[in-house]
């Protein structure tokens, strides 16, 4: 007998038991993409494989078998597929609910499982990947949280962030989106604060940041006034400078500055707007603020 046809009997008697499941031919026909992962076999074992794959899916195709991709000579390779999963958006969900909804993806949590008591009910601000990109099944997600502020003046659930502490932010500058976050008293008794970033990202930093003083609390803005240069701002006064760390008007913008401008919407109820150094490079920073500050109207 020729060793062509021994080798084709040896062939039949390792594959003449396969049979081809009824949901190969379907799982073969599935839209959805998929990532490439690499294996190595011996070289015996691996031409059974290839033809056990190549006979179901003549079989449940209707079609021929494809031929089975040729191994690497020198690497001994060969091909496997895994499926993908699409990331969903989790930013704004409460940090518990977020992680079940990464696990219900088919997806892992890179940090500490499970969530604590105290943080789970930190909003999630951010993640990675970001929703709707196609990732390995198992791949591990970074999720970031905060506290989600509480009582009638903070932001809490509203929406895009643009309402707070009894103002409206009407103008912002494009591509800036709410970072989801609030504070309280940071800036002394009833003033307020939120800010805006590049996509809602603060992993680069924020963009822009809003504190509304109110009552006790605008005598901050009020000592500004009188000591920096002044602007209008529709028919309202107003100061615009460049602020060091130690709140001294800056002759020029650079690192350690911050563009500020501020002004009172009415009696007890101020307002500062802040740029932040690095975003300040990349927009004209003054002409910026004054949009900002021209469209911050009382909340109705």
């Amino acid at each position: 007998m020729k060793v062509e046809d021994l080798l084709a009997e040896a062939m039949e008697r390792q594959v003449g038991h396969v049979q081809a499941p009824p949901t190969l031919g379907r799982a073969v026909r599935r839209r959805h993409r998929a990532h490439v992962i690499r294996f190595r076999a011996a070289g015996a074992a691996l031409v059974t494989a290839a033809v056990a794959v190549a006979v179901p899916l003549a079989l449940n195709t209707g079609g021929p078998a494809s031929a089975p991709a040729a191994s690497s000579p020198t690497s001994g390779q060969d091909s496997a597929v895994v499926d993908s999963v699409t990331m969903p958006d989790v930013t704004g969900m409460k940090i518990a609910d977020a992680v079940a909804a990464v696990r219900a993806a088919g997806l892992g949590v890179d940090g500490p499982e499970p969530v604590s008591p105290e943080s789970a009910d930190e909003i999630v601000v951010t993640q990675k990947p970001a929703a709707g990109v196609e990732v390995a099944r198992g791949e591990l997600v970074v999720l970031k949280s905060m506290t989600r502020a509480k009582g009638p003046q903070d932001l809490g659930d509203l929406g895009d962030g643009r309402t707070f502490g009894g103002i409206h932010v009407g103008y912002l500058p494009e591509g800036l989106d709410w970072s989801r976050w609030s504070g309280k008293n940071g800036f002394g008794k009833t003033s307020y604060t939120t800010s805006y970033a590049p996509g809602g990202d603060e992993t680069d930093g924020y963009g822009v940041q809003i504190v509304v003083f109110e009552g006790e609390a605008t005598q901050f803005v009020r000592k500004r006034m009188g000591a920096m240069p002044s602007v209008k701002i529709g028919d309202r006064e107003g100061y615009l400078a460049d602020v060091s760390e130690g709140g001294e008007v800056a002759k020029e913008p650079g690192d350690d500055t911050t563009a500020t401008i501020g002004f009172f919407l009415r009696d007890k109820l101020a307002v500062e707007v802040y740029i932040s150094p690095v975003y300040a490079k990349k927009v004209d920073a003054a002409a910026e603020l004054k949009k900002i500050a021209e469209g911050i109207e009382p909340a109705k």
